[in-house]
Order: C-alpha cells, then structure tokens, then sequence
C-alpha cells in the first residue's frame, strides 16, 4: 500500500520546505534547488509550504511530484487578510489585544530588540488567528502610531538618523505587519523538521512552529537576505521612510529566523561574516554548497558563433542595466558578437524590466540582444552558446554558472557571494557594476577559442570534483536526519 503524500517511509524525516516567492511558482536557482532536494530524496516526506505574492503566483511551472503535498500557503502583498479565518468571524473586535500590532512594530524593527519578544507576539498570531482582526481597528492603529514615534526618535544604538515617517509610509508598514501576522497565523502541518529557504518571510511560519512544538529549523541562506534588501532599497529610487521601512522589516525577520534556526546552512562560507554579525554562532553554521548533476558524456562543442548566453531573471539584483551596456560594448569591438538573455520578469520588478527594455532601445542593439523569456531547458540554453556571462551585484552560489561550468562554457561574472571561490581559475572575475572589464573578459573569449575551451574544460573538472548533485544531495539527507533526530532524542 503505497503512503499518503507527505509522509516519508519508515525512518525517514517529514520535511516543511517553505519557500518565499519562488518554487514551485517561479523559475531560477532557489526553484531548480528546491526541485533537486525534492527529486533526489524521495524517501523523505516533503510538505510544501509556499508564501506567495497575491494572486499573482497560483499556477505551478514546476511539476511538483505526487508524493510531495503542496500547501496552499499564504497569499501576501494583498488584501490585509480574509473576513473569516477558520470561522473566526474578524469583523469582531478582540480588544484585549489592540497591542499586537504596535508590539509587534517594536519588538520586529527596533535595532536592539529582542528577537523572542518578536516569536511570542507571532505566536499570539497563531494561537489564536481571529487576533488579525485588530488590524482593521481603528484603536490598534492609533496605538501602533503612538508606538512607531516612539521607535524612530528614540534609537541611542542605531547607526544614522532614522527619518520620519509620513502617513502614506506609515500606512504600508502597518499593511506589512499585518501580513506578517498573516504568516504567522497560517497553521502548519507536523513535521520534524523545516527546512526554510531564505531568512525572511519564509522563516516566519517555521519560527512561530518552534516555539509551540519545538520542531527544529534548518535555514538555507542562498543570498544573504539583509544585504539583498539593502541593495534593493538603495537602487530603488525610493524615499529615505519607505527604504528605512523595507530594510528594517528584512533586518527584523532575519534576526528572528537566525535566531530560531537549530542549523544556518549558506551556500557559501562568504556568508558567514553577514550571518555571526546578525547574532548566529559559529557552531550553528553549516555551508552545503549547491551541487548539479554532470553527465559521464562529453558536452556539446561551443558552436563558435560569438553568441554569450545569460540565465537569470530580470532584475535589479541581476542588474541587466549593466548586462545591456556591456553588449553594447562588446558589440562594438566585435560586431558579430551576440547575446541571448532566459529569464523571467520577477513579480514586482516590471517597472524595472521597463527600464530594461528602454536602456536596450536607447543602445541601438537590436537582434544583437534578445530576451527569450523563461526557459525550462537551462542547460540547453547554454550550450546554443560559447559564453555564459552574469552581471548579477548579489549571489549565493549560482546553479547557472554551475550548469554552464558543467558543459564547459567558459563564464565571465561579477566577484558576489561564492562566485570568486567557485570560479578561479575557471573564468574571467571582475568587480560588479565594471562595465569595461566584464566587456574585456568576453571579447578575449571570443577572440581566443583555445583559452575558452581551456577554462571551459578546467570548470568541467571544478564541478566534479567539488560541486557534484550527489555530495549535495547526500549533505542534506545527512543534515535533515541529524537535526530531526537530534531533536527526537
């Protein structure tokens, strides 16, 4: 008799994958990682928990397997929260806790707070989910403004001033917190173990879980969360209040999430300053690099056409600003260069896409480069090329410079995350955001076959023999079984 989706086979740990805005709705490297665990340990009992943007993201483009059980999650970024959770009717006011959302302000963004001040104002959430009705409370919003004055003119500790706040910020702040209440409140399955896919939102349910049931936490940091953040909040063009208000809120939800977690796994050692100043023990990290898969055939030749292939989503992150202008530059030292970009829109990043589309009008580049849109064939998309080149400002360990060493492409890419150390020796490593010298190692590839194929082959090797899908795959059957026994015993 075959077992019910979810639940693992005897001895084997059940497993709370939750993901924030990415599998099984969106294609790119945290998706293909969450699909690889899933595939390659099918022995365990995988319940998908997917914290998503709205509506936005309600159909699958991953073919999740029937064994896994996809939760509906929860649909954030939208509508505060439903009339009605659980039959608790929220038109009701519960003044007994018109607090919670002004506690919670102060206990998730002050700069010195203390994360478990934070937990226990969630799982007030969770214990008793008719409580989100208090952010339609006119009282709970008075509260939470008298709070909030109180925490941006009173931090002696906090480096900078911290500006004030109009109406409009103060406003989307408070539709923040409630959603983050919103995850908090979302009941969980039981398991014996969470494995989170970033420290941030998708920490949320995990950390309120612990609390009440002590299940243990096992956070995977592809790129550092808070230095995402601040590199979003500084390009984004916005006002000092709303970037003091997305920053604060991602500090916030990290330190919880590196509070709670029983394991900190980072997908590169170059993490680790980020997560001990965030308060995370030495003792309590342990880097899984990625890992893929690497056929015992030969690759593909390059098809010597000058064509560089980029995999990513467009976004400022991956800053496809710089991306453009290199081609340009490329293509005016050799013009039968051509570049090819696979990747989606992120939700939320049109605007920006826009921007993108124009800076590649404005550069007259034509059929030269072209955006092809998502690709479910990553591998092929890269051997249709000779180069494979990111401009990305922030990284983990990228699966895409991985697949491209694994079929020998050379790769030209920008020194974040564990680009540097997974790459020497294999490829040109330049600086973020230098045009001229991500220009200059692409159009010495192209002119230079043999010291393409060259560092092709010595990436090929670097793959093998440090970046195999196996030794990843069995470091996390390894991690996930220690934590959840250790946690059983």
């Amino acid at each position: 008799m075959g077992r019910s989706p979810g639940q693992p086979g005897t001895g084997s740990p059940r497993v709370l994958l939750t993901t924030e805005g990415t599998y099984p709705f969106v294609v790119g490297g945290v998706s293909t990682w969450c699909a690889q665990l899933i595939e390659h340990l099918p022995d365990l009992g995988w319940n998908i928990f997917p914290i998503a943007p709205g509506t936005t993201m309600i159909r699958s483009v991953f073919d999740v397997p029937v064994r896994a059980r996809l939760l509906p999650g929860v649909r954030v970024w939208n509508d505060l929260t439903p009339h009605r959770v659980d039959g608790w009717d929220l038109r009701r006011r519960p003044l007994e806790m018109l607090d919670l959302p002004a506690d919670l302000a102060a206990s998730l963004l002050g700069w010195d707070s203390d994360p478990d001040a934070a937990i226990e104002v969630l799982v007030a959430f969770r214990r008793r989910p008719e409580s989100l009705a208090v952010f339609r409370d006119p009282g709970a919003w008075r509260r939470f403004r008298s709070r909030l004055v109180d925490l941006v003119t009173a931090q002696p500790g906090e480096p900078g001033e911290t500006p004030m706040l109009d109406r409009w910020t103060t406003l989307d702040l408070y539709r923040t917190l409630g959603w983050v209440a919103a995850c908090a409140a979302e009941p969980t399955p039981p398991v014996d173990v969470h494995l989170v896919t970033a420290a941030g939102w998708a920490a949320i349910p995990a950390v309120v879980d612990r609390a009440l049931t002590g299940t243990p936490i096992v956070l995977a940091e592809h790129g550092v969360y808070v230095r995402e953040a601040y590199l979003a909040a500084c390009r984004s063009g916005a006002r000092p209040g709303p970037r003091w208000v997305a920053t604060r809120v991602a500090r916030g939800l990290a330190r919880i999430g590196y509070h709670a977690a029983d394991v900190v796994a980072p997908v590169t050692s170059s993490h680790l300053p980020w997560e001990q100043g965030l308060g995370v023990p030495t003792q309590r990290i342990r880097p899984v690099p990625n890992g893929i898969g690497i056929a015992d055939h030969e690759p593909a030749p390059p098809p010597r056409s000058g064509r560089v292939v980029t995999v990513g989503r467009i976004d400022p992150l991956k800053d496809i600003h710089t991306l453009i202008e290199v081609a340009a530059e490329v293509v005016r030292r050799v013009p039968e260069a051509r570049f090819v970009h696979h990747g989606p829109v992120s939700p939320g990043s049109e605007s920006y896409a826009a921007s993108c589309y124009h800076a590649h009008a404005r550069l007259g580049l034509g059929d030269r480069f072209r955006f092809l849109g998502p690709t479910r064939a990553p591998l092929t998309a890269v051997c249709d090329g000779d180069i494979v080149l990111s401009t990305s400002i922030s990284e983990g360990l990228p699966i895409s410079l991985l697949e491209a060493m694994s079929q020998a492409r050379p790769v030209v890419a920008t020194a974040v995350g564990g680009v540097a150390d997974s790459m020497e020796g294999c490829g040109f490593i330049t600086p973020p955001g230098d045009v001229d010298r991500l220009a200059d190692g692409v159009t010495a590839l192209i002119r230079d076959p043999g010291l393409a194929d060259l560092l092709g082959l010595r990436g090929r090797r670097r793959v093998a023999e440090r970046y195999s899908q196996a030794t990843f795959i069995e470091r996390y059957r390894t991690l996930l079984t220690e934590v959840a026994s250790r946690e059983a015993a």
